[in-house]
């Protein structure tokens, strides 16, 4: 396998649970690699395995993902075996979708970095079954970011439809009716629209009816010399205002929603993509427009709130009507997904694999890592190893204190622009190195350090030696005794492929307020930039 290495002296086979030391030459080795993991795939099973996550530590980091069915899916691609490639292809999609969110995010992770930059962080060995000399490298590197667009596109609509919950009626038929020959649940979405527009439709006939009563009743009232009686009542305002924010709010979700759902899902224009679009962008604003003067103009309390709760219903309806008339979603939007599948599987041509490698302005073009400062197995969380694999948040409390505890989610603390460490000293060969100093820079600018205390017998210490690394990054494992002894980060050297690659990759969700960061500190960084240009 060493001679499908660039850098066949940079190769150490070990296996973290292998309880040797490292020798002289493999040390010496070790430092000219950088952090970021690749992987390394070949034609044929080593100690069971035909995936390795090669990292700075060893080329065979310890994983519990099902890597394997990554290689068997490239391979009978790549060999022009449909049915073998398919059910490979069906097989990984269906073990994504079954994956806990947690095991997801570290196979994803994973192979995001080996994805890196159009593949660059992924090596074959050369091969007949697999690359049969080094200059078929390059398109199986094209080939497999192709592949895998096919199952990550997959999985964002999976995570858009299910596990976002923003799967209506519109959406729930489109999916049904593209695998399905039976188009009858079409007519279920356009009952749904007709009811919604119908009741929308009365709600501004009403509205312009009552104006046209009330300025005829003005015109009388003005013949009789009588001051003209106001069409609206102002102890209703309050009601009014509030009823009107909230549509509002409502009908700006809903347009984001639905643009989301136009270009990931339908991508192009059909008729219940025209349906969705005007129940969930048109209808909401007028409603919220009618609500207000609707509201405003009733003299009876009790009618004001039925009339408010109507108001807020009509929107609902196209999201309710899946459960009431007993659709199956998870069902539908899986059988779905694997046969737009076989579709996408169908137009990766070796055309598109070559252009794909000439032009190189389209999928896995992002560069996004997975950095194993300390060497550990991959694995997701797990209580009974004491292992977790999310998000980090840092905090510094009163000044002197650090605190780092996960979160469900990427906030402002999570976000890192720099991190260093220094490794501790005292077991030179060792196979798993400890950090003995993080200093962590967040994107605030504020500084933590976290420094062992100073071993009393003289025999652990701290290498002068510091390892940085720069950009935007989360710490997705984080253990520590007297020194930190697993410590895992994943992130990217610029801010913006760091959003992309996890909109991309349907990793974990980040929030308004660090979305917010990253794009100042993208901003930031393009700015630097022009000024040393």
């Amino acid at each position: 396998m060493r001679n499908a290495i660039d850098n066949p002296d940079t190769c150490v086979f070990l296996h973290p649970g292998q309880p040797r030391n490292y020798k002289t030459e493999e040390l010496i080795a070790l430092k000219k690699r950088d952090f970021e993991t690749r992987l390394f795939i070949t034609g044929t099973q080593c100690a069971g395995d035909t995936v390795f996550l090669r990292n700075h530590h060893t080329d065979n980091a310890g994983h519990e993902s099902h890597l394997n069915y990554v290689r068997d899916y490239l391979k009978a691609a790549n060999a022009t075996r449909v049915t073998c490639a398919k059910s490979n292809l069906t097989t990984l999609l269906t073990m994504c979708f079954e994956l806990t969110p947690s095991d997801y995010y570290t196979f994803a992770i994973s192979l995001a970095s080996g994805l890196s930059n159009y593949g660059q962080n992924t090596d074959f060995e050369i091969d007949t079954s697999m690359a049969p000399n080094e200059g078929d490298v390059p398109y199986l590197r094209c080939k497999l970011c192709l592949l895998m667009d096919v199952i990550f596109s997959k999985m964002a609509i999976k995570k858009f439809l299910l596990d976002d919950k923003r799967c209506n009626i519109f959406r729930l038929v489109y999916c049904k009716t593209k695998y399905s020959r039976n188009s009858t649940s079409i007519y279920s979405a356009i009952f749904s629209f007709t009811l919604q527009l119908c009741l929308t439709a009365y709600i501004g006939l009403q509205q312009s009816t009552q104006d046209a009563d009330d300025d005829s009743n003005s015109a009388e009232d003005g013949d009789g010399g009588s001051s003209p009686k106001s069409k609206y009542n102002l102890s209703m305002l309050a009601l009014a205002i509030f009823t009107f924010l909230y549509s509002y709010m409502v009908a700006v979700s809903t347009i984001e929603e639905t643009l989301e759902a136009y270009r990931k899902l339908f991508k192009r224009v059909g008729m219940l993509m025209i349906m969705d679009i005007i129940v969930n962008i048109v209808l909401p604003l007028l409603l919220a427009c009618y609500g207000f003067f609707l509201i405003l103009s009733e003299e009876d309390f009790i009618n004001a709130v039925l009339n408010t709760t109507a108001l807020l219903f009509i929107p609902e309806i196209d999201d309710q009507l899946p459960q009431i008339l007993g659709y199956s979603e998870n069902d539908i939007i899986r059988n779905f997904l694997i046969n737009e599948s076989m579709i996408d599987y169908d137009a990766v041509k070796d055309e598109r694999v070559k252009e794909l490698a000439a032009k190189r302005d389209s999928v896995c073009g992002l560069q996004f890592g997975d950095f194993y400062i300390t060497n550990m197995d991959e694995q997701g969380i797990n209580a009974q190893r004491g292992q977790a694999f999310q998000p980090y948040q840092i905090k510094q409390i009163n000044g002197e204190e650090v605190q780092i505890d996960p979160s469900t989610t990427v906030t402002p603390d999570c976000l890192l622009s720099k991190i260093e460490w220094n490794y501790t000293t005292g077991f030179p060969k060792s196979s798993l190195p400890r950090v003995g100093c993080l200093t962590l820079t967040k994107t605030n600018g504020q500084v933590v350090s976290i420094r062992r205390k100073r071993d009393p017998t003289g025999l652990i210490g701290i290498s002068p030696f510091a390892n940085t690394l720069e950009g935007l990054f989360i710490m997705t494992t984080f253990q520590m005794s007297e020194d930190i002894i697993k410590l895992r980060v994943c992130g990217s050297f610029d801010a913006r492929n760091f959003i992309k690659a996890f909109d991309y990759y349907s990793l974990w969700h980040v929030t308004l307020e660090a979305k917010r960061d990253i794009e100042m500190l993208a901003r930031r960084h393009e700015e630097e930039n022009l000024h040393e240009d």
